[in-house]
């Protein structure tokens, strides 16, 4: 028997629990997926969870999953058709290699598998999700919720795929209810769900993962487990991890919205074993405000997901606009990475902004009511705004390693103020094509009164206070580890499974690379991966069940 450390030390296991078929870590989508498709085909289920409570970043999440040809789909008649699904993944996920007449569509086989399986997969699981009354999903909100490349071809017009949990009344509703239907489920199940317990390595027994280890945080005493199927791996990425975003990602990332719980605590383990790790230098992208970030704290309430309101842009420390503010989250964080691409960015507007925004479901990093609003800068004028913005920057130079203003800033940024707001009154961004999706104007909400003839664009105010937040670089969470079959079997250095180890959501790689389809495109995956590891670990308990009766019978 060999132990794999994981994160958490390299000490001995001094006790063991009472063995299970299969043991899951991590209590997010992908990890409750997987314990329920194991635990309704009578497998015994132990569940465990770092946090002291359940859903890790799925609970914080808006909740939305992303399944092409879903069942709703076809109950109103919404045709979603495999090639046309498969194109657009791969195109969004490859744009760079996407080739319309190749039979992989310029993918490696791995991704095309992955791409192919999981439209399969996803409709699939929601499904029996739904079946077992595990999950009630609403096609409300998908019917006007655009895909974030609604503007290619091969998106094809579709409508339907963006769904939701229901509440018990019908509404849509966020991750908070997600996480609580499942984790009610899986109660129903039987799955033994533990809290405040984190993985800590894999037991092996001649090349075969039979158990694992795990850390009673509370009791700050490890034991082993033995699972007699295999083990899920569910943890999440390595938002939370300054050491591994510092050896992995490609630019300065400050923080981000995963659960603070997400260290890469799978990555020890899988790196023991040789396991080859994929798409290490990928994350789910957004922005936040730098300082959320700087007390010892790198999990934000929020990302970034759109500049809040319509009049509101983003500017560099030169005061000059660069980037349509609009664009969903994870493209338009892109501004900051490459070659001389800005570690720091300013995002300004004004108080019919904050007025009117302030309450909408993506005006982060606006302040909700009763929320600090020490990130705020403000100012009655221009210049006041550019001098307490210096200011910040010269109390923040620790952490920013000096950053400052432009010596031109203010005069910049009123130019670029009165360039903004000619464009909005034209309706038409010509500097930065602002609108141009209709992903922009679903985010940016209803039009108030104020704006221009182009939704998600409006004239900022003649007078103060304006107001001003540092934004850099984070994530919703990163998107790399190991390669995984469509069943979430770990692949090894030889593409062959490690028998008995699967990883689904975060801590395993994504076929979508740096790319991003949809709303719903991170739990989407993690619900279909994980019943579908699930499903393989209970296929695997009937083959040796199979197995020990023809033995008894000879």
């Amino acid at each position: 028997m060999t132990y794999i450390p994981g994160p958490h030390g390299n000490s001995s296991p001094d006790g063991a629990a009472s063995p299970v078929d299969v043991v899951v870590f991590g209590s997010g989508a992908a990890g409750f997926a997987a314990a329920l498709a194991a635990a309704e085909e009578g497998a015994t289920v132990q569940l465990y969870e770092k946090s002291e409570v359940l859903g890790g970043t799925t609970a914080k999440s808006g909740g939305v999953y992303w399944i092409p040809d879903n069942h709703l789909m076809r109950e109103h008649g919404i045709e979603d058709l495999q090639d046309r699904a498969v194109r657009y993944m791969a195109r969004v996920s490859a744009p760079d290699r996407y080739r319309a007449d190749d039979a992989l569509l310029g993918l490696s086989h791995w991704e095309y598998d992955l791409l192919t399986g999981y439209y399969r997969i996803a409709s699939e699981a929601v499904e029996f999700l739904d079946g077992i009354g595990a999950l009630r999903s609403t096609i409300e909100t998908a019917l006007r919720f655009p895909d974030y490349h609604m503007n290619l071809p091969e998106q094809g017009g579709v409508f339907g795929r963006a769904l939701c949990p229901a509440d018990e009344h019908g509404r849509p509703a966020g991750g908070d209810e997600l996480i609580a239907q499942l984790a009610a489920a899986a109660a129903r199940s039987g799955v033994r769900v533990a809290t405040r317990h984190a993985f800590v390595g894999l037991e092996i027994d001649d090349g075969r993962v039979v158990g694992a280890v795990v850390r009673d945080l509370e009791a700050e005493r490890d034991s082993t487990i033995r699972a007699e199927l295999g083990v899920v791996l569910a943890v999440g990425g390595f938002t939370h991890d300054a050491e591994r975003r510092a050896r992995h990602l490609p630019a300065r990332v400050w923080g981000g919205c995963a659960a603070g719980t997400n260290t890469g605590d799978a990555l020890p383990a899988f790196e023991a074993l040789g396991v080859p790790l994929h798409n290490m230098d990928r994350a789910w992208w957004d922005q936040v405000a730098i300082e959320h970030t700087r007390v010892g704290a790198t999990e934000t309430r929020a990302g970034m997901w759109v500049a809040p309101g319509d009049s509101s842009l983003i500017v560099d420390l030169d005061g000059r606009r660069i980037v349509n503010e609009k664009q969903f989250y994870s493209d338009r964080a892109k501004v900051h990475l490459g070659p001389d691409a800005p570690e720091l960015l300013v995002l300004v507007f004004d108080g019919r902004t904050e007025e009117l925004f302030s309450r909408e479901p993506f005006a982060y990093p606006l302040a909700l009511p009763g929320e600090p609003r020490s990130h705020l800068v403000s100012g009655e004028s221009w210049q006041e705004l550019t001098e307490n913005l210096a200011d910040r920057l010269h109390s923040l130079a620790a952490v920013t390693g000096g950053a400052r203003l432009g010596a031109d800033f203010g005069a910049n940024l009123v130019d670029t103020v009165a360039r903004f707001n000619e464009l909005a009154r034209a309706g038409v961004d010509s500097d930065h094509g602002r609108g141009s999706e209709p992903i922009e104007a679903f985010f940016t909400g209803e039009p108030r009164a104020g704006g221009g003839p182009n939704p998600v664009m409006a004239p900022l105010r003649g007078r103060g206070p304006y107001f001003a937040v540092l934004i850099g670089l984070g994530t919703l969470d990163t998107k790399g580890g190991p390669r995984t079959t469509t069943d979430g079997q770990v692949l090894g250095g030889d593409g062959v499974p490690v028998e008995g180890l699967y990883a689904a959501g975060n801590c395993a790689a994504s076929p979508s690379n740096d790319g991003y389809w949809a709303a719903g495109a991170t739990i989407g995956p993690a619900l279909a991966f994980g019943y579908s590891a699930g499903r393989h670990l209970a296929s695997r308990r009937a083959v040796e069940t199979d197995s020990r009766m023809r033995e008894v019978s000879r």
